[in-house]
């Protein structure tokens, strides 16, 4: 039972006051007779009842006051923003290398800045580069096909012609290009220019060929999308023309590995025939004359800050308990080598000496270089002097020297929900790059959320003392997981169970779902992808709570994508194309992994109140969706509803609405035979596109 919250006055504007006033005139002033609103004397009463209530709502706010006094003596702080952050994709302004001989290169440094387009409206967000990004030249050293693995073509080429698949080409035929691993390509935009014996590989669809391109990771290949952008459609007519082209945007976890022993990154291109009724099968091998590679530009990953170098917060005055403000707040999270810095005298030259950031000076003595920061104010303040009982004053933590200057190296402000942009909103070049033409970010920055609010960390600091600082239950792992950082939206934690599991004894599983709800509401299913930085930021984390006898699994959950086809109804002088739009919004809210509605009257029995998203392991029933499209306004009756799903991996997912998501659509889509869907414990619901038809039903039916 939850403890009663007191109410220190529980005096009331109208019950209590005025009319508690009203009623004694008649004791105290009995020649008093018009109780009219439009009296003096009752405007008098009115005003200071209202004077009264004020005095008794800043009364009652005195035990929010001890609420939040005693969270900050155990240590509770308010969490800073967190930063968006988004692919940053720069394009050159001509092809490197811009002759063959020729070996430019451009450096984009870290911290580069990217903004959106200020408006009467809005401010610019600006996103900084998280890393120096080079563009030079690609080197293609390598050329093979699948059944000469040992012999390498490239030397050849312009001299011979290369054969990639067999004489009478065969599903999974394989040719692979090399590149030299001295130089990082992952990332590039990478043309391909091929010239080839024409109408050599007969047999095919030339604008739908089916060949299938893949880059090089630590452990498996990667499928790339051949580029469907204007200006950079793929000219090849698969491999067919005398000289065609194509675009590749690879990836950034494209990495150098070893193949038939030989490092380099790799690309291979197979013959698959997805859709063997379109796109045809070779019936001759294509035969490849010469191939020319260029690089257009460089996708890097950019954050939504503003970095700020050696701010100067002033000079000490050599006393204890010290404060310095600067300039910007809030703070994000700081990097390694970030901090602040103090003036030290090495003979007759003055250097700057890095102070340790600790949460508190309970642990620090007098000789230690500490200090502590508010990320949400910007205060920094250095260890102060306690007098104890004896007289004797302790110092805790170092005093900076007087007249000493102090300065932060480096820091980044910005954060919060503002930085979610929305795809190619990022377009201005803060400063001038040589050969960079254009940037924009291809896909919505996800991420940013606003500094933590005090109704936030006071369910917080209940999960963390229900905790008490340890991972014992499956809820203690799921608690402690979601205070990692911002970027949890939801936490599953699996146990080995008894009578049969997958999970060694021993073993804890913890399941992550990302907060990008904004990635969500668009449909850009590859931001569920639970990145390398955060699930290892996680395990770390954990590992200072956990059993020394307990292995940690830390991944994203499996999911499962859903269609929905549904022929409605619509009632009598409704907009059909309104109650069409209802129909996916109200389906999209309920199967999805995230809730993406903020007005929670829209809620019912169907989606309670506390709806975080879909449940791990909840079934999905037809019955369910006939009664859920069913309440929504505007709709008459319900004629048929069918399911689909598909496995959804967010690594592998192309954008929303192109034509890679189509053609995963269609290759992959099952229908739902039974009237359910089984949903395993650790596997999620997420919204494909769903199909709503309107039906227009004779009045006499």
């Amino acid at each position: 039972m939850a403890l009663p919250e007191p109410i220190l006055d529980d005096l009331r504007f109208q019950a209590d006051l005025v009319d508690e006033a009203r009623r004694r005139i008649v004791q105290y002033c009995p020649e008093w007779t018009d109780y009219n609103l439009s009296d003096p004397g009752i405007t008098l009463i009115e005003l200071f009842a209202w004077m009264t209530e004020m005095i008794v709502y800043r009364l009652n706010r005195v035990p929010d006051k001890n609420y939040i006094k005693f969270l900050d003596l155990l240590g509770v702080q308010l969490r800073p923003a967190t930063s968006a952050r988004s692919e940053l994709t720069f394009w050159l302004s001509t092809p490197f290398p811009i002759t063959p001989e020729d070996d430019t290169v451009v450096v984009i440094p870290q911290g580069t800045e990217v903004a959106t387009r200020r408006t009467e409206e809005e401010d610019e967000v600006i996103f900084t580069t998280d890393a120096r990004a080079v563009i030079a030249p690609p080197h293609l050293r390598l050329l093979y096909h699948q059944q000469e693995v040992h012999k390498n073509y490239q030397p050849d080429l312009g001299i011979s012609t290369f054969i990639p698949f067999q004489d009478d080409p065969q599903q999974g035929d394989t040719f692979y290009l090399g590149f030299d691993p001295a130089h990082d390509i992952s990332g590039y935009i990478l043309q391909l220019t091929f010239q080839c014996e024409k109408t050599e590989g007969v047999g095919i669809n030339s604008d739908d060929p089916p060949l299938v391109w893949r880059y090089s990771k630590p452990t498996r290949w990667g499928e790339v999308a051949v580029s469907t952008r204007s200006g950079e459609e793929d000219t090849t007519k698969g491999l067919n023309e005398a000289t065609g082209r194509l675009v590749l945007y690879l990836p950034l976890d494209m990495s150098p590995v070893e193949m038939n022993g030989r490092d380099g990154y790799w690309l291979s291109c197979s013959f698959e025939a997805r859709r063997p009724d379109q796109q045809g099968q070779y019936t001759k091998s294509p035969r490849i004359r010469h191939i020319t590679v260029h690089v257009l530009g460089i996708t890097t990953e950019g954050t939504q800050a503003i970095v700020v170098n050696n701010e100067i917060l002033g000079r000490s005055n050599g006393e204890p308990g010290q404060m310095l403000q600067l300039e910007h707040a809030p703070i994000l999270t700081l990097e390694a080598g970030e901090t602040v810095e103090v003036e030290e005298k090495m003979g007759s030259d003055s250097i700057f000496v890095p102070w340790a950031r600790v949460d508190d000076f309970s642990r620090s003595t007098k000789f230690d270089a500490h200090y502590t920061l508010e990320t949400n104010t910007g205060q920094i303040h250095f260890g102060p002097g306690i007098r104890h009982r004896t007289g004797e004053v302790v110092q805790y933590g170092r005093i900076p020297p007087a007249n000493r200057t102090i300065r932060f190296n480096r820091y980044r402000y910005g954060g919060g929900v503002v930085g979610n942009v929305p795809a190619n909103k990022l377009q201005i070049l803060k400063s001038t790059i040589p050969y960079i033409d254009r940037v924009t970010n291809l896909t919505q920055a996800t991420g940013g959320r606003d500094p933590e609010g005090l109704d936030e960390v006071k369910i917080r600091a209940k999960r963390e003392l229900r905790a008490q600082r340890r991972a014992v239950t499956a809820e203690d792992y799921e608690d402690l997981a979601k205070t990692t950082t911002h970027r949890i939206a939801r936490v599953k934690c699996n146990v080995p169970q008894a009578g049969g599991s997958r999970l060694t004894p021993g073993m804890v599983e913890i399941l992550i779902v990302p907060d990008v709800v904004d990635a969500l509401k668009v449909g850009e299913l590859s931001q569920l992808q639970v990145s390398k930085t955060l699930a290892e930021g996680v395990k770390n984390y954990l590992d200072d709570y956990r059993l020394l006898t307990t292995i940690l699994r830390v991944r994203e959950p499996n999911y499962i994508g859903v269609k929905v086809h549904a022929e409605v109804v619509p009632a009598q002088f409704s907009r059909p194309e309104t109650i069409k739009l209802r129909v996916i919004e109200r389906l999209r809210q309920f199967i999805n992994c995230l809730s993406l509605s903020e007005n929670r009257e829209q809620f019912d029995e169907l989606m309670t109140p506390n709806w975080e998203g879909w449940p791990f392991g909840r079934n999905l029933y037809v019955a369910e969706i006939y009664s859920l499209i069913q309440r929504v306004p505007g709709v008459k009756h319900v004629l048929d509803v069918q399911l689909w799903q598909r496995p959804v991996v967010p690594a592998e997912e192309p954008l929303p609405d192109t034509e890679q998501a189509v053609q995963r659509n269609e290759e992959q889509l099952v229908p739902v035979e039974k009237k359910a869907l089984h949903v395993s414990p650790d596997a999620l619901l997420c919204s494909l596109n769903h199909q709503v038809t309107i039906v227009e039903l004779d009045d006499d039916v």
